[in-house]
Formats: C-alpha cells, sequence, structure tokens
C-alpha cells in the first residue's frame, strides 16, 4: 500500500475484507456513526485517536503498525492462544445463534 495512503483507503479495506463491504455492520461494531464512517471512507476527515482506537480494538487482527504507520503486513501475526481464543469465540458465536433460532422458532 502506498505510504501516503489516507486512512480512510485502509477502512475502506477493513469493510471490504471484513464486513463484505458493509459499512453500516463496520460502523456498529466500532460504535460510529454511518456519516463519520463515510466521510473518512470518502477521505473528507481522518479518525481520531477514539476511531482509530476503537476500530483497533474490534479488528484486532489488524496490524497496528500497518494502520498508523505504513509499515509490515496488512494483518498480524496470531500468537497460538490467540487463535485459540478466536476459535472459541467463533465457536460460542455460533452456539448462540443456533440457540437463537431455536427460541425464535419455540415463540413463534
Amino acid at each position: 500500500m502506498d505510504l501516503d495512503q489516507h486512512p480512510g483507503k485502509k477502512i475502506k479495506w477493513i469493510i471490504d475484507n471484513y464486513e463484505k463491504g458493509n459499512s453500516a455492520e463496520f460502523a456498529r461494531k466500532v460504535a460510529l456513526s454511518g456519516p463519520t464512517v463515510k466521510s473518512y471512507i470518502d477521505e473528507k476527515t481522518k479518525p481520531g485517536y477514539d476511531a482509530i482506537q476503537s476500530i483497533l480494538r474490534v479488528y484486532s487482527q489488524i496490524n497496528l503498525h500497518w494502520f498508523i504507520l505504513n509499515q509490515g503486513p496488512i494483518q498480524r501475526e496470531l500468537q497460538d492462544n490467540e487463535l485459540d481464543i478466536l476459535e472459541e469465540n467463533h465457536r460460542l458465536r455460533e452456539g448462540i445463534k443456533s440457540l437463537y433460532a431455536v427460541y425464535v422458532e419455540g415463540n413463534n
């Protein structure tokens, strides 16, 4: 990626690759308004500290050095324990979705 790249392009990359292009879902996850995210993507404004912190907390697999300094790979290498946690998180989310589906069916 270009060293002078606007953070909005990086945010767009995250949205395209992690949220299948759904900027509303990205905005919801990072607790930003849709218009704020759009202003970043359109390169009208740059995210401040709080927005960057929220983005990197939610998308913890993104390399901080890439996002802020344009250095290194886009995704950081995860440690084994982090991979285990991500797998467990995924299993729990799928279990919750299944339980919710059963709950909804039982209440209809």
